[in-house]
């Protein structure tokens, strides 16, 4: 596998709690969101993935003797039932977990243990096939992006050609660190640059980012990240420049652009619901962060307030849309 090493540019690198990593990573926003799934018998934390239009979900779950990867649609009254991805054998590969799908909705990314893993816990990449209706057999993602240790995530950001490694290797139990690369398409290896093994293992390690900087333009992909960066919290300050898609070809920011009384009185309710879906979310992730820390006795309180969280979460997104819907029939009625 060492000779398959694929030549990749890490741009930077930065230690952070294991506990905590998901929040770390800069993740664009219009690439989706990544949140914990706190199973509510097990005390173990599930990623789940979710995508910019918030329409499609991709979660892992299950418990302590084994776990599964599902997907999910948003419908009209809410999400379809869960549907487990039986493409990936539990037996080769156990305990799937921290999902991410790409941008063109068709490649997926996760890691799980097994016989196919170089290490621990290893990346693992799969394509949907859409004639057939189902998941291609996953394959290892190979050198350096695996270890021998525990390498836990894998994100692509096509928009900006950007990627994020979270693996354990080289730290304590507690860390992991995070690092930034340039994904590149088609993949390029080693072969044409007469290393030795010696110098091939170094790069297959990640043993010094700074060694890979001459494989492409580092300022001009820390300047995309940075910038990338900037336009997120730009958007998190605009709280009250929230987008509404009103048809094909009007978004719609402020209830002043709208013609009618009816529909700017509707805006106003969907952008504060908006809100109250963002504060739902972030109590429900700072809980089930908390269950995943708490001890026996705080088990049972934490698990019901999860449930009752995502039970109100639910019904906010129900609502919502109910509310966008009236908005469009208010406001683009004959």
């Amino acid at each position: 596998m060492l000779p398959a090493t694929a030549k990749v540019m890490f741009i930077d690198s930065v230690v952070v709690s294991k506990a905590a990593f998901l929040s770390k990573i800069p993740l664009n926003k219009d690439i989706g969101q990544i949140t914990v799934k706190q199973d509510g018998n097990a005390k173990q934390a599930f990623v789940q993935f979710q995508n910019d239009f918030g329409g499609r979900r991709i979660y892992a779950d299950g418990d302590t003797t084994g776990t599964s990867l599902y997907s999910q649609f948003l419908l009209g009254d809410g999400w379809s039932k869960p549907s487990e991805i039986a493409d990936i054998d539990g037996d080769t590969f156990t305990f799937p977990n921290y999902p991410f799908l790409c941008a063109d909705g068709t490649t997926m990314y996760f890691s799980a243990c097994g016989p196919n893993s170089i290490g621990k816990r290893d990346i693992f990449v799969t394509t949907y096939d859409s004639d057939r209706g189902r998941w291609n057999e996953p394959q290892n993602y190979g050198l350096p992006y695996n270890s021998t240790a525990n390498d836990y995530m894998l994100v692509i950001d096509d928009v900006n050609s950007l990627g994020w490694l979270v693996t354990d290797r080289f730290q304590t139990d507690d860390k992991v660190c995070i690092y930034t690369f340039v994904p590149t398409y088609p993949r390029l290896d080693f072969s044409a640059d007469n290393l030795t093994n010696n110098q091939l293992e170094q790069f297959a390690k990640i043993t010094d980012i700074s060694s890979t900087w001459s494989f492409g333009d580092r300022d001009e992909a820390l300047e995309r990240r940075d910038n990338m960066l900037k336009k997120n919290q730009s958007l998190s300050k605009s709280e009250t420049e929230v987008p509404f898609v009103l048809d094909n070809k009007r978004i719609i920011t402020s209830p002043t652009e709208l013609k009618f009384l009816g529909a700017r009185k509707l805006f106003k309710q969907w952008r504060e619901l908006k809100s109250m879906i963002k504060k739902t979310q972030s109590d429900l992730d700072l809980t089930r962060s908390a269950y995943s820390r708490a001890n026996d006795a705080d088990l049972q309180s934490l698990a019901r307030k999860i449930g009752q969280l995502e039970k109100e979460l639910q019904q906010q997104y129900r609502d919502i849309h109910l509310i966008a819907k009236k908005i469009r029939q208010e406001e683009l009625q004959p």
